[in-house]
């Protein structure tokens, strides 16, 4: 676990333990607005490709653009009803259980990318690009202050309201 990692965490888990006291969503808009540089980190890392390929999805051929992996990367919030965690990456499949982070771009299926982890991990033919790993080293420092700048921008708020 690196020091990043720890000092996130630590965030992370002080938020946790004040999140009754901020009002209904700004919860979520503080943990969607602090992965907003991650997206964009992870949007400028994302390898694109140079022709156009065509895939069978439901018995059709469908035209994948150079650029989808980059268009498909959104903010979303977990599908996990109880954990109230936000999570930055592609959108894989038509079916994927995901919502929209209150105060950020709504979230699309329409671009898709399951095809993601072939290129991260690699495959026999392709070597792998690790742009998660990137974007991740790049972002960190601006998630961190986001996240921060947030939590005393909400709690402040509501603090305000409980003394008044």
């Amino acid at each position: 676990m690196t020091a990043f990692d720890k000092e996130l965490q630590s965030v992370l888990n002080k938020l946790g333990k004040f999140r009754s006291s901020f009002k209904g969503k700004d919860y979520m808009k503080t943990l969607g607005e602090a992965a907003e540089p991650a997206l964009s980190a992870l949007k400028a890392e994302a390898p694109q490709g140079k022709e156009v390929h065509y895939i069978r999805e439901q018995g059709k051929k469908v035209k994948i653009r150079p650029g989808n992996l980059r268009r498909s990367m959104q903010v979303f919030q977990s599908k996990n009803k109880n954990a109230r965690s936000v999570m930055v990456g592609p959108v894989v499949s038509k079916k994927s259980r995901i919502k929209s982070v209150p105060g950020i771009k709504r979230i699309t299926r329409r671009n898709r990318a399951f095809y993601w982890r072939f290129v991260y991990y690699g495959t026999p033919h392709i070597e792998p690009d690790r742009f998660v790993d990137r974007a991740r080293n790049t972002a960190q420092a601006a998630v961190m202050r986001k996240l921060k700048t947030g939590i005393d921008k909400y709690a402040s708020k509501t603090v305000k309201t409980l003394f008044n």
